[in-house]
């Protein structure tokens, strides 16, 4: 059976729809154990250590790039050591900047709070409470802080981390309470996931390619009545 000549055009049109949206996927994943691996305390305004002294106001940093188009992150998955109840919320912040922790037009990603204390491992995961956009080919800095709680965790560091085309996930920094910012090490990255969806096509871009479409069946269809 043929199809109507605007039947046709619809179908294409459809398709072209189609092709151009983007879903979800992990841009970056740092999860799986490397070759190497490390853990660097991270802890709240009153966070102790095993014998009661003050532990407190460690915050850990990683940059990270996005790829060649702009980008609505919309997971961060982390593998997290627990210390204490396990009560404190672990804050995500994104911000811009040439250095460790960037701190340039930060916003709050938000938050996640571990299950309690065990088991000691946990894979926490945060997702914004608005579209986190991101801008295409730009550095940004993801901040773990604990905002309130004496909780201490350990954020866990490895080495082989797999990314899309474009992105980048750059090595773990640390800071201590009255101390500057230094990286951890050279090789060692934070154990994240990153879900974002990438940018789709312009309407414009759309708009030409469905003209496009439009003047080749109707030389098609020329062709084919020429031919009668």
């Amino acid at each position: 059976m043929k199809l109507r000549p605007h039947t046709q055009l619809l179908g294409l049109a459809s398709l072209l729809a189609f092709a151009c949206e983007s879903s979800a996927t992990v841009v970056i994943n740092n999860l799986p154990f490397g070759t190497q691996g490390f853990s660097e305390s991270l802890s709240g305004p009153d966070g102790q250590d095993f014998f009661g002294d003050p532990f407190d106001n460690r915050e850990i940093a990683f940059s990270f790039t996005t790829g060649s188009v702009d980008a609505t992150l919309t997971e961060v998955a982390f593998l997290a050591s627990i210390g204490g109840n396990g009560t404190s919320p672990i804050q995500l912040e994104i911000s811009t900047g040439g250095s460790a922790p960037g701190g340039t037009n930060p916003i709050i990603f938000g938050a996640a709070t571990p299950s309690g204390p065990t088991p000691v491992t946990q894979l926490l995961s945060v997702t914004p409470g608005s579209p986190a956009l991101l801008l295409a080919n730009t550095q940004y800095w993801m901040r773990f802080t604990v905002p309130v709680g004496n909780d201490v965790y350990s954020i866990q560091n490895t080495n082989t981390p797999t990314l899309s085309t474009g992105w980048t996930l750059g090595t773990t920094w640390r800071s201590e309470q009255g101390l500057p910012w230094e990286q951890i090490n050279s090789v060692l990255s934070p154990r994240v996931r990153f879900t974002a969806t990438e940018a789709v096509p312009e309407p414009g871009t759309l708009l030409i390619s469905t003209s496009s479409l439009l003047l080749l069946f109707r030389r098609k269809r020329h062709a084919s009545t020429s031919r009668l």
